[in-house]
C-alpha cells in the first residue's frame, strides 16, 4: 500500500512538472513586436517577403508626410519615383534599364521621412528587406 502510495505521489509530482514544463516553453514563443514607427502604415513589400522582380517596392506613410525612398542604401531619383499624394503613397517600379533594375537576390529598402509642414524633421525608418527571384 505505501509503496503503491509512493509511486502514485512521484507520477503525480512528475505530471506536474511536465505541465509546468510545457506552459513556460510554450509562454515564450511570441515573438517580439514588430517596430512600428507611427508615421509608416505599410512598406511593400512586406518584410520577409518572396516575390517576382517586378514588384512595387515602397511606403504608404500617415497623413501629412512625405519622405525619400532608398534601396539597398541608395536613394531613389524623383524621376523613378511615383507619388500618390492622396494616399501619402511612395513607390518605384522597377524597369529594366533604370538605375533601379533589382536583380535576384535579398534587398533592403527605407525611407527618410518628414511632416509637410516641417520638412526640416526628418526621421529614418528601419529598413525592411525582402527576396526577389
Amino acid at each position: 500500500m505505501l509503496r503503491s502510495r509512493l509511486s502514485s505521489l512521484i507520477i503525480a509530482a512528475l505530471l506536474a512538472l511536465a505541465v509546468a514544463g510545457f506552459v513556460f516553453a510554450f509562454s515564450n514563443v511570441r515573438r517580439p513586436p514588430e517596430e512600428k514607427t507611427s508615421a509608416i502604415v505599410q512598406v511593400m513589400p512586406p518584410p520577409g517577403d518572396l516575390d517576382l522582380r517586378q514588384v512595387s517596392v515602397g511606403v504608404t506613410l500617415a497623413a501629412g508626410y512625405t519622405g525619400d525612398l532608398y534601396v539597398d542604401g541608395n536613394q531613389v531619383p524623383e524621376d523613378e519615383l511615383h507619388r500618390v499624394p492622396a494616399i501619402y503613397q511612395i513607390t518605384l517600379q522597377p524597369r529594366p534599364g533604370g538605375q533601379f533594375d533589382l536583380g535576384p537576390g535579398r534587398h533592403c529598402a527605407s525611407v527618410i521621412y518628414w511632416p509637410l509642414a516641417s520638412p526640416a524633421d526628418t526621421r529614418p525608418s528601419p529598413p525592411w528587406c525582402f527576396t526577389l527571384h
